[in-house]
């Protein structure tokens, strides 16, 4: 079967389905899951496109015991998530995962993130449904399974990708990158350092991110460490730092570039990786479930976020099942027609964001359901909230716009990057940190524009050698509209 052929459908199907069905028997649902192609293939090596199969209905077994309060469901759920435990490869440097071959390159073997991360997090849902549930006779039973899984997430998830230096943290901010080492089928005995493989040390797309974002964040509602409350915060503050307002409503892009190391070419202004909202409409889909439980968890993001980001699936809904990509309206304020691909496609066009059909009524009724928190009550009410402020402003030409870095010492040089989908006149100023007063110009000329993920990029460097110590921000102007992004000099 070739994974990397299969896994966009595979995406599909995984975000886009409801859980299975709770009236699928315990035994009938683990059967299934046992055929997953990771646990019956007979080489010792996985890898991420497998596991995008195994997590599939994966979360039936949780979903099947919070509906019924019938354990079978959490006995199969163990068969299961031992077996795919018994899967996972020792790996030269000590931790284990499920290597196997890189999708972006199959002749060599790798573990990745978002292959150990989707599979983990379903772990770690029984875990905390286990620990946290204030049944002690469910804790007796399963509690030794439960913090098994919770130690497997610490040390070969969270651990292990620190480790090796994926994690990059940036003051408010962190994000992982891809690592950049492989192994061979001949020499399975050491990483060898390959940076020349197609996206090595490629900071990893948002949804990625958040993949690991919520793998920390439930083992902090497990088990209180601070920790990892800090790196989830830093993980979610990232992407809604690169979130883009237009009028009432949100729009964001699949992957932005947090490093001199996504860079491609400063002098031809180009990035390693497309930058645009993913056409494929299960992406956004996910990445608002993550969104929905960092923000019931009392991370980054406020009722107002929330409210923003559920008018846009409004936006989408064209009634019964026809919907269009986040950023319809924006291209349409800016005069950007669709490509017909997009426009046209039932596979790509948008979907109802299932997590937030709690939150509105309209929404609600197109899931056949009815809302049951408009008032944006969150879950977890006993945990900290720490909102993180960022200074929006609508804007429909700029869809892109960051520092690399966005917390620098001083004298530091940095990279100043934006994207805009129609050309023109732009300026790049330095403002104070209020936003009120102009400080100095860094950068006055012409961006070229265009819709496509390559097109309408503009990378310049600055050296903020005469900028005090302070906070900042750095504001992109552009046919009369602007953005802001944050800076701190230490």
């Amino acid at each position: 079967m070739d994974f990397s052929k299969t896994l966009t459908a595979v995406l599909f199907a995984l975000a886009a389905a409801l859980p299975l069905s709770a009236f699928e028997s315990a035994d009938r649902i683990l059967e299934g899951r046992m055929k997953t192609p990771l646990l019956t293939g007979k080489s010792a090596f996985t890898g991420e496109g497998p596991c995008w199969y195994a997590a599939f209905g994966m979360g039936a077994f949780v979903d099947g015991y919070k509906a019924t309060k019938d354990v079978s469901y959490l006995d199969a759920g163990v068969k299961y998530y031992d077996a795919l435990i018994s899967k996972m490869y020792p790996a030269p440097d000590g931790y284990k995962g499920w290597v196997g071959p890189y999708m972006y390159d199959g002749k060599f073997l790798a573990d990745v993130h978002v292959g150990d991360g989707i599979l983990i997090n379903q772990m770690l849902d029984f875990s905390e449904t286990v620990l946290k549930s204030g049944d002690e006779k469910l804790r007796q039973k399963y509690g030794e399974k439960a913090n098994s899984y919770v130690d497997l997430a610490k040390k070969h998830l969270i651990e292990k990708y620190d480790k090796r230096g994926t994690w990059i943290d940036n003051g408010a901010y962190g994000n992982y990158v891809s690592w950049d080492r492989y192994m061979t089928a001949e020499n399975t005995k050491e990483w060898k350092k390959m940076p020349e493989v197609q996206n090595s040390a490629l900071t990893l797309p948002f949804n990625k991110n958040m993949v690991m974002g919520i793998a920390a964040l439930r083992i902090y509602r497990i088990t209180g460490q601070d920790f990892y409350r800090e790196k989830a915060l830093k993980i979610f503050n990232m992407f809604k730092s690169r979130l883009s307002l237009f009028e009432d409503h949100y729009v964001w892009s699949y992957w932005e570039p947090y490093g001199s190391w996504d860079i491609a070419s400063l002098e031809k202004n180009d990035l390693r990786h497309w930058v645009n909202v993913h056409p494929f409409r299960n992406y956004q889909e996910g990445e608002v479930q993550y969104i929905t439980e960092a923000y019931h968890s009392g991370i980054t993001f406020t009722k107002e976020d929330m409210q923003r980001i559920v008018n846009t699936n409004i936006k989408m809904y064209r009634g019964g099942k026809e919907w269009v990509n986040s950023n319809n309206a924006v291209r349409a304020a800016a005069k950007i027609k669709m490509t017909q691909a997009v426009s046209e496609s039932k596979e790509k066009a948008g979907t109802l964001w299932g997590a937030l059909t709690e939150f509105d009524q309209t929404l609600a009724k197109a899931a056949g359901k009815t809302a049951s928190n408009t008032g944006f009550k969150r879950s977890y009410a006993g945990l900290p909230v720490t909102d993180f402020v960022f200074p929006f402003n609508s804007n429909k030409y700029l869809t892109m716009v960051c520092l690399l870095p966005a917390e620098i010492e001083s004298g530091r040089e940095i990279i100043i990057v934006s994207k805009s989908i129609v050309p023109g006149d732009i300026e790049i100023s330095l403002y104070s940190a209020d936003g009120s007063k102009k400080i100095i110009e860094i950068f006055k000329g012409k961006t070229s524009g265009g819709p496509d993920g390559k097109e309408g990029l503009l990378l310049i460097k600055w050296n903020a050698k005469d900028t005090a110590t302070g906070k900042y921000r750095v504001r992109w102007t552009l046919n009369e509209e602007y953005r802001d992004a944050l800076l701190t000099v230490r």
